[in-house]
């Protein structure tokens, strides 16, 4: 069986352009065309730190896609790395960072969760991450995007961080779903309550054509709420997913 391989990309984007979690999606598909990731990939968003000593388009959100491979993750940088220098916006700070699941360090979710909730000094970043010899790229006038790149592979290494922007079949639920069909339809494991409760397959979510599961547990959850006698996707909607 091929390792799970971490791709993680932030900062690629500028007000007027595609957000950073489409680019991310292109990006797993340019890496199947190539033959150096297997199809089926999925990709997740990774919500950091908003504040005015932060540089951020609109969100301050990574996206990590995570995939199968057999490749080197210098191979996979450089072919990820040629991609974004040719789709990378004016005015962004780019960052990529590609690590295997089972190597990311201990000390590398450290800091990713607190780039959370502070903020985190590119010198100091880079310092901390010297000796984990991660594949790591960046470009632009500061390379600041290389923190949340490496933040978003920590995360989504932890099975318990951010949300489903690409994973089989939940761009095409449209409308009224039961929860059956959701989990037959896509790759969705499981529709919850806020709260928690676990949802029997007859019940009937209107999807708002909106299917962004959670990652929770190492599981894609879908995680709905209760509005106006309707379940309907409890988080919002964003240029990034």
């Amino acid at each position: 069986m091929n390792a799970c391989c971490l791709i993680c990309i932030d900062d690629t984007d500028n007000e007027e352009s595609i957000g950073t979690g489409k680019l991310a999606r292109w990006l797993g598909a340019h890496l199947v065309q190539r033959g150096l990731i297997e199809d089926g990939f999925s990709v997740t968003r990774h919500q950091l730190l908003v504040h005015p000593d932060i540089p951020y388009t609109s969100h301050n959100s990574s996206a990590c896609i995570e995939a199968s491979s057999e490749e080197a993750c210098e191979a996979l940088l450089d072919s990820g790395s040629d991609y974004l220098k040719q789709n990378w916006n004016e005015g962004a700070n780019p960052g990529l960072c590609v690590v295997r699941a089972e190597a990311v360090p201990s000390a590398l979710v450290e800091i990713a969760r607190a780039a959370k909730c502070e903020v985190l000094k590119l010198g100091e970043f880079d310092a901390a991450i010297r000796r984990m010899n991660l594949a790591l790229w960046s470009a632009g006038d500061t390379g600041q995007g290389r923190i949340g790149a490496c933040s978003g592979a920590a995360l989504r290494s932890t099975g318990d961080d951010g949300r489903f922007i690409g994973l089989r079949g939940i761009r095409d639920l449209k409308g009224r779903k039961s929860v059956r069909e959701i989990c037959a339809l896509s790759d969705v494991e499981e529709v919850r309550l806020e709260g928690g409760r676990a949802l029997g397959g007859e019940e009937v979510i209107e999807t708002h054509d909106w299917v962004r599961p959670s990652l929770i547990g190492g599981r894609a959850v879908f995680v709905v709420r209760e509005e106006a006698g309707q379940l309907v996707p409890a988080n919002k909607r964003s240029k990034d997913d």
